[in-house]
């Protein structure tokens, strides 16, 4: 089964009947992060776009408004919280080694309860990265052997098996709520300059 098969069926299975088709300019988002990002998940910002599934785990897209679920925005908050904890104790080492560093661990999603979901950046093909979880609660760090792709129909399917991802209360599949991406006076996040679009937004 290709990577494009995969979301497809993720899709269908997380209750989409067809690509959101939500465009990035790719070279700008991976510019910002600093590194080529794994084909899937580009195939996944298509059909999905902004939003969540069932109100529990985000997957953070390039060029949103709100700044809490913008993919290079994400990865700034997390080397900011690092250098707090720098400050408050010089002797402190973070929880997870952040990349760019050799092998660090780049965020690309997050729960309502905390937890931090990452790639784990070993070696030069961004297709074979593989999955880890960091709980908002605890200290015990959890890996997921696969894809982003795996590892969202794992969750989708209620199978992922990280000790601290509760199973689902509600229907499996578990569905993906849609959003728009936009920033909210008064919620979470920074308002930031939107360059993601919907294909619907396009104008002849």
């Amino acid at each position: 089964m290709s990577r494009t098969e995969s979301i497809e069926q993720l899709a269908r299975d997380a209750g989409l009947s067809g690509p959101r088709r939500y465009l990035v300019d790719w070279e700008r988002a991976e510019a910002a992060v600093g590194t080529r990002l794994p084909a899937d998940y580009k195939q996944y910002v298509y059909w999905f776009g902004p939003g969540d599934f069932d109100e529990y785990l985000i997957v953070c897209v390039p060029g949103v408004e709100n700044s809490n679920t913008e993919l290079a925005a994400r990865l700034a908050r997390e080397h900011h919280g690092a250098r707090l904890l720098k400050q408050i104790d010089s002797k402190a080492s973070p929880r997870i080694p952040l990349f760019p560093e050799q092998g660090g661990w780049l965020p690309w999603g997050f729960t309502t309860g905390g937890d931090g979901l990452y790639w784990v950046t070993s070696g030069d093909d961004p297709d074979h990265w593989t999955i880890a979880g960091r709980p908002g609660r605890g200290s015990d760090l959890a890996y997921f052997d696969g894809s982003f792709t795996e590892f969202l129909h794992a969750f989708v399917w209620d199978t992922v098996g990280m000790p601290f991802i509760p199973e689902a209360e509600g229907d499996v599949p578990v569905p993906f709520d849609l959003d728009t991406g936009g920033w909210r006076a008064g919620g979470a996040g920074e308002r930031l300059e939107a360059y993601g679009r919907f294909a619907s937004d396009e104008r002849e």
